[in-house]
């Protein structure tokens, strides 16, 4: 946590490379996003992946989330931790050791829900819960298109009726994972992506309702769609994780602008060897790989658009000056945009919070950073 020798200090006496976030554009896409969901009806069950951090989680359900959503167990137990009371894995739990540890998580938080997509993981789950005497909430996740996870929509009655059937196991619903909302670009496709979304989960819910199964809770959403939900759109929750902080992905995507970034790189240049080329510390250790086309590069500088990081190598970031005015010098400081705020901020052990003026407010441990199991 924050010393007192630190508090009000400016963001120049941060040692580089550090992870920034800027704590009133963090509060207002919280609430911003919570007012949308609010307007249609939505509980919000944020993916905290992009942040990591009970103190944001803490922010998120105090403007109104019902919970948290993590994707992996050891990122529950953090959260659990914290004290956070509803938390949805949305994943599938497999194995032995894992179903120990979900079993004693579920004895210390009030409400825990899973996800299931095959018989084999909902027998593992049915097993160890009844043999515990415990009671497990599941969601039977269907594949709408990720191509990841998930039972075929042809499948998911049927799969749904058995996993009702296992004793320590309380069937409430269905998930699905929006990936196509990435594919659509500016807020008139991401609406049309939301509504879509929306038509194909109500129906599947219908299918199950028509089965006699009770549907509570119909679970979505993403951070491209996640501000274009209307009421009665057929989903009960949205999950959105990068809204909190954003990323350039998203600004790529048109989900967002480069103001509404509260989360950036510290970096300062250690060398200029060429006319074209500055030197970073911002490296892979530091800097996410890219994870997608739509992002080129490694970041751009939060105050000059066309500084970009073009390539990374474990300690360095080699920054695109040849078009640049103004040569960077030694010693220069930037703030660097991540493609991908969920794994870039995977490499920090803390945040430095900051404010309007740019001064420290505190120091925030990222606590489930590295929470891969």
């Amino acid at each position: 946590m924050l010393s007192a020798a630190m508090l009000g200090r400016s963001v120049q006496e941060i040692d580089t490379p550090a992870l920034l976030v800027r704590h009133h554009i963090l509060e207002t896409n919280i609430r911003r996003l919570q007012a949308a969901a609010d307007a249609a009806g939505l509980q919000v069950r944020p993916h905290i992946k992009a942040h990591k951090t009970p103190q944001i989680a803490h922010l998120q359900v105090r403007a109104g989330a019902v919970g948290v959503t993590c994707a992996k167990i050891g990122e529950a137990e953090v959260m659990a931790d914290a004290g956070i009371e509803d938390i949805f894995i949305a994943n599938q739990i497999v194995g032995e050791i894992k179903l120990r540890r979900l079993s004693a998580l579920a004895r210390r938080v009030p409400r825990l829900s899973t996800a299931v997509d095959s018989l084999e993981c909902a027998r593992g789950l049915s097993e160890a819960f009844s043999t515990a005497g415990l009671d497990l909430e599941v969601l039977v996740e269907v594949d709408t298109g990720a191509g990841r996870c998930g039972v075929a929509p042809g499948g998911l009655v049927e799969l749904a009726r058995q996993v009702a059937e296992m004793p320590g196991l309380s069937f409430v619903g269905l998930m699905a994972y929006a990936a196509l909302a990435y594919q659509a670009g500016g807020p008139r496709e991401q609406a049309a992506a939301a509504a879509q979304e929306g038509e194909t989960m109500a129906a599947l819910a219908a299918d199950l309702r028509d089965a006699g199964l009770p549907v509570s809770r119909v679970s979505g959403g993403s951070t491209p769609t996640g501000l274009h939900y209307k009421a009665g759109c057929g989903l009960t929750e949205i999950r959105s994780g990068t809204y909190c902080l954003y990323d350039h992905n998203q600004i790529d995507l048109g989900t967002t602008t480069r103001n509404d970034v509260a989360a950036t790189i510290l970096t300062q240049v250690i060398s200029v060897p060429a006319a074209d080329r500055a030197i970073c510390d911002a490296g892979t250790k530091s800097l996410d790989q890219q994870v997608s086309q739509v992002t080129e590069g490694y970041g751009w500088t939060r105050g000059e658009p066309r500084l970009q990081v073009a390539k990374i190598n474990d300690e360095h970031g080699y920054l695109r000056i040849a078009e640049l005015p103004r040569k960077p010098r030694v010693g220069a400081r930037f703030e660097i945009i991540p493609p991908r705020i969920c794994t870039a901020l995977n490499l920090y052990d803390l945040m430095y919070v900051i404010d309007k003026d740019d001064r420290i407010m505190d120091v925030w441990p990222i606590a489930a950073r590295g929470k891969n199991v």
